[in-house]
């Protein structure tokens, strides 16, 4: 924002418990006057209707822990993401866990290993249109192997 970037909004969906409240409304003072919604414990159809119009699906778990001793805080599998992808987000998730299981780097999104190299790709994305435009597709494509009617599929051919 300091640098200039216009025309983008970032929505942090957020579930927290009623003891995290207070660390919630501090967070929320702390982005007074930039263009940043929190979004709290929302329902599935919220959720959906926010990835529907998302244009770049950021995941950090793990980011910043020893994963090598504690590789449970790196997201297992990625159904978040899956879901964003669904509905067309780019992808920019942190290279761990099952996350590289699911984004392939600069084919449906992007994998980063340190802040500078998230908002370097971020940022690649938010003035690349057409780079956008080549991803969204291909993160859809790759949704649509987690689907129930995929995974069915896949059963009913092992199981013949």
């Amino acid at each position: 924002i300091k640098k200039g970037l216009k025309q983008w909004k970032f929505i942090l969906v957020i579930s927290f418990k009623e003891k995290d409240k207070q660390f919630i409304e501090e967070l929320e003072k702390s982005v007074t006057g930039y263009p940043i919604e929190i979004v709290k414990n929302v329902d599935s159809k919220v959720l959906q209707d926010l990835y529907r119009k998302t244009k770049i699906y950021w995941h950090a778990a793990g980011f910043g822990e020893d994963l090598e001793k504690h590789p449970e805080l790196a997201e297992h599998f990625g159904i978040a993401t899956v879901q964003a992808m669904e509905q067309g987000a780019v992808p920019v998730v942190l290279n761990a866990g099952g996350q590289k299981e699911i984004v392939f780097d600069n084919q449906n999104g992007f994998l980063w290993n340190s802040q500078e190299e998230c908002i370097e790709k971020t940022e690649k994305l938010m003035k690349d249109k057409k780079l956008w435009e080549k991803l969204s597709p291909n993160a859809e494509k790759k949704a649509e192997e987690f689907t129930v009617n995929t995974f069915c599929q896949n059963l009913s051919a092992i199981m013949q």
